[in-house]
C-alpha cells in the first residue's frame, strides 16, 4: 500500500522492518517469558498501528475516488447541485454509496479485491451489510448482493448515534 501511494522503497523497507521484526515478551506472575514473534503483524495499541490504518484508509479512498471519477461508480447526491459522495470512512468502518447496478457492484468488488491484495487487510463480508432504496426490485438486489458477496440486509437502527434510514426531508 505504501509503494502504491508513492512512498520511497527505502522508507517502506524501514516501516516493514518495524512491522516484521517485532518480538514480544510477557510477564507472568512476575517472571518474563521467553521472547516470541507474533504471526499476525501489528496489533491494536502498537505505535505504528494508527498511522498504517490511516494510510490504508487513504488507499481505499483513492481507489473509490478514482472509480467515481472514471464513471465506474456513481456515489450519491443530496441534491442536483451538490457534489456526489461515494464513501464515508470512520476508523475501521466504511460506508460506500453506489447505484444498485450490476456494473457498479462489479466495480466495487474489483476495488475491494485490489484493496485486500495491496493492504493485506480482508473485508469481513459476514460483518458487512448492504442497504437498498425502497424502490429497488428483488432481482436487482439479488444480483448486487451476489456480485459484492454481501448477503445481509440487516442494519442497526443507528450508527455512530445517528439514524441509518433517513427520509426525504
Amino acid at each position: 500500500m505504501l509503494i502504491k501511494l508513492g512512498f520511497r522503497r527505502r522508507w517502506v523497507t524501514l516501516i516493514m522492518k518495524c512491522v516484521t521484526t517485532v518480538r514480544y515478551q510477557i510477564k507472568v506472575n512476575g517472571v518474563l517469558t521467553e521472547q516470541f514473534v507474533p504471526t499476525r503483524g501489528l496489533r491494536q495499541g502498537d505505535t505504528l498501528s494508527p498511522y498504517l490504518c490511516v494510510i490504508c484508509a487513504e488507499g481505499l479512498s483513492a481507489l473509490l475516488n478514482d472509480a467515481e471519477e472514471h464513471g465506474r461508480i456513481s456515489g450519491i447526491k443530496i441534491c442536483q447541485t451538490a457534489p456526489s459522495v461515494s464513501h464515508l470512512l470512520f476508523t475501521d468502518d466504511s460506508v460506500i454509496f453506489l447505484k444498485a447496478k450490476q456494473e457498479e457492484a462489479a466495480a466495487l468488488h474489483d476495488i475491494l479485491e485490489l484493496y485486500e491484495n495491496y493492504s493485506g487487510q480482508c473485508i469481513n463480508t459476514e460483518k458487512s451489510a448492504i442497504m437498498f432504496s425502497p424502490n429497488t426490485d428483488e432481482h436487482t438486489k439479488h444480483q448486487v448482493k451476489a456480485k459484492v458477496q454481501i448477503m445481509s440486509e440487516e442494519w442497526n437502527d443507528r450508527y455512530l448515534g445517528l439514524p441509518v434510514h433517513v427520509g426525504r426531508s
